[in-house]
């Protein structure tokens, strides 16, 4: 950026202790985040053999003025920090190597080879958590040596953070869900800091200059236009794409609707919007539901009606489903004041399959999932579908005791109702649902948030079969008996 004839499109910060003095050794590299999977930008200093993670700053309507001759219309910061390769190859290592030795070519994909770093370098650092096999060129993980490399980084992070259990977390965000539940159970940890979405996902385009606000107007313009073509402010000839499946939208448009949904969380989930499901969610007795990702609706307005409140809440579910196979989000929250409208959980379901029914009507994909008889939402083979997205639904209220494993710890001024995509089960590698269980030496992520549920005294009842309508399961009775069933359909 010396001279002055270049014009840059980014602003980046960079240690010049950590960054090579020539800067052509410098290259930008796609690879998959470790705990996300998502595409993330990385650089790698040839000369130095040392990876950097690049992580966006991005803030709302800003730009930068460079040198006092160019605005900068994307006033993100980017940022450019030391990774440790060990955490870019430990998903491989996890998934192929935990059991036998196999050749260092099987963990080396194309994709890290983009690094190009030789094989004698790789191996050495992996030395720390692995067992090596010299003559044949094998490696295998060895998770006692990976679990004492682990709390070496959280005891250096935990120096300049304000607690061990925060040192946790930031170790946490790049591993998967496995790791962490090792990690759990082998140093005694349980971090309460909800990950973040990494911000430095970005598609190789997006690392170069884009029309933002053009594409920014136009998800916004589809929404808009959406919601006025119900209200019949629109005419019916007034086509407007609105949903994301549809293959006519630009790559721009979409990746840009990606950034406002990561923008979205990151912007929400340091806010106020959520009352009390963040309580509720670190105190579960889930596994993963610390770690979930979830975004919120808008917050819910006493003063309107119910209808009006879907109409607010619509735009962002949509963008939430049309992207969810993209990013990893692994819910949607909708915050419920709990009053006289709630009295009872009768009361609550009504509201409820009013929602249900508001988006089911407003669904882009036309399927219209609540357009059918009240007792085929009771039988087996319903299920609440909006933008060809299937969905759990699990709800949170104050009506339930401290025994119930619906218990929403402590919140006692809101309903919660939870939209958990099904993939999201996929993308965790959640086992498939069964009867049965082993309460003595749980193996499997559902045996042990069972066995964590039965242990704190909130166990939850489990059928003989796997076949069941989910509908009897959204909203569960006080007895937690499996023959009480809420109707909230009728």
């Amino acid at each position: 950026m010396s001279s002055s004839t270049l014009i840059p499109d980014r602003v980046l910060i960079v240690d010049k202790r950590l960054v090579p003095i020539d800067f052509e050794q410098f290259h930008f590299i796609q690879f998959s985040h470790p705990r996300t999977k998502q595409e993330q930008s990385y650089a790698i200093d040839h000369q130095s053999k040392t990876i950097f993670e690049l992580v966006q700053c991005t803030r709302s309507y800003s730009s930068w003025f460079i040198n006092d001759q160019h605005v900068l219309p994307d006033g993100s910061l980017y940022i450019i920090t030391p990774i440790n390769l060990i955490f870019l190859l430990l998903p491989s290592l996890w998934c192929h190597a935990r059991i036998n030795f196999i050749p260092l070519t099987i963990i080396i994909n194309d994709s890290f080879k983009q690094f190009e770093l030789d094989d004698d370098f790789i191996i050495e650092k992996l030395r720390s958590i692995c067992d090596i096999d010299n003559e044949k060129n094998l490696i295998k993980l060895n998770e006692e040596n990976l679990i004492i490399w682990l709390r070496d980084r959280i005891d250096r992070l935990k120096n300049y953070v304000e607690d061990e259990e925060h040192a946790f977390d930031l170790v946490c965000e790049y591993l998967s869900d496995d790791i962490v539940e090792q990690c759990q159970q082998e140093l005694k940890l349980h971090g309460n800091i909800r990950y973040d979405i990494p911000i430095g996902q970005k598609a190789p385009s997006v690392i170069t200059t884009t029309t933002t606000t053009i594409t920014k107007k136009k998800i916004n313009v589809e929404c808009t236009h959406y919601l006025l073509k119900k209200r019949g402010l629109l005419q019916s000839k007034d086509k407007i794409k609105f949903s994301t499946n549809d293959h006519d939208l630009s790559e721009a448009t979409i990746t840009h609707a990606k950034q406002v949904l990561y923008e979205h969380y990151l912007n929400t989930s340091q806010s106020s919007a959520l009352h009390e499901f963040h309580q509720i969610q670190n105190k579960s007795n889930c596994i993963f539901a610390k770690r979930a990702r979830c975004s919120n609706a808008p917050h819910w307005l006493d003063n309107v009606s119910i209808e009006d409140n879907c109409e607010r809440l619509l735009p962002s579910f949509i963008l939430f489903c049309a992207f969810v196979k993209d990013i990893s989000i692994d819910g949607y929250v909708i915050e419920i004041p709990h009053n006289h409208l709630t009295t009872t959980l009768e009361d609550f379901g009504q509201i409820f399959k009013q929602i249900l029914r508001f988006l089911s009507d407003h669904d882009p994909a036309k399927r219209h999932c609540m357009n059918v008889s009240s007792s085929r939402i009771g039988q087996i083979g319903w299920v609440f579908e909006f933008d060809r997205v299937t969905f759990f639904i699990t709800t949170f209220t104050p009506h339930y005791p401290e025994t119930h494993p619906r218990y929403a710890h402590g919140s006692k001024n809101y309903c919660h109702i939870l939209f958990q995509p099904e993939l999201s089960f996929l993308r965790h590698d959640l086992p498939d649902d069964t009867p049965h269980t082993n309460w003595i030496e749980p193996i499997t992520s559902r045996d042990k948030i069972r066995v964590a549920f039965r242990q704190h005294g909130r166990e939850y009842p489990i059928r003989p079969t796997i076949y069941y309508p989910p509908s009897h399961d959204m909203i569960r009775p006080l007895s937690n008996d499996l023959e009480d069933i809420i109707e909230w359909w009728l």
